[in-house]
C-alpha cells in the first residue's frame, strides 16, 4: 500500500480571526501582518504537495469564553499554507476539517495531505 504525502506541523501561537486583522474592506492590519509574518516564520518548510489536498486545523484555545468564528481562523492559515508554498492554492482544497478544544495552552495543529 503506497504511503499517502503529507505535511503536519504545530503552531504555538494564539489563533487570529480574519475579522480582527483588517482595517477597513481590503487593507490589512499591522495585527494582521505580525500573525502572518509570525505564522510563516514558525511553519515548517517542506516540499509543496501539489494538485487536490485535504487540511486537518485543530485549534487549541486556554479561554473557554474566548469567542471566534473558527472558519474566520482557518482562512488566515490557509492563506499562509499557500504563501509557505506548502499546497498550490487553496481552491485545491477538496477537503477541509475544522476542530476547536480548550486546552491548557493555545497553538494550532495543522495536517495536509494529497487526495
Amino acid at each position: 500500500m503506497k504511503k499517502k504525502q503529507g505535511i503536519n506541523f504545530k503552531l504555538n501561537i494564539r489563533p487570529l480571526s480574519l475579522n480582527s486583522c483588517f482595517q477597513g474592506r481590503r487593507f490589512l492590519n499591522q495585527r494582521g501582518k505580525s500573525y502572518i509574518e509570525t505564522c510563516l516564520w514558525t511553519m515548517p518548510k517542506e516540499k509543496m504537495i501539489k494538485g487536490e489536498v485535504e487540511v486537518f486545523i485543530r485549534i487549541f484555545v486556554k479561554n473557554r469564553l474566548w469567542a471566534f468564528d473558527i472558519d474566520n481562523v482557518a482562512k488566515l492559515l490557509i492563506d499562509c499554507c499557500v504563501k509557505k508554498k506548502l499546497i498550490e492554492d487553496d481552491r485545491f482544497i477538496s477537503c477541509l476539517h475544522i476542530a476547536k478544544f480548550i486546552s491548557l495552552k493555545d497553538y494550532i495543529e495543522i495536517e495536509i495531505e494529497k487526495c
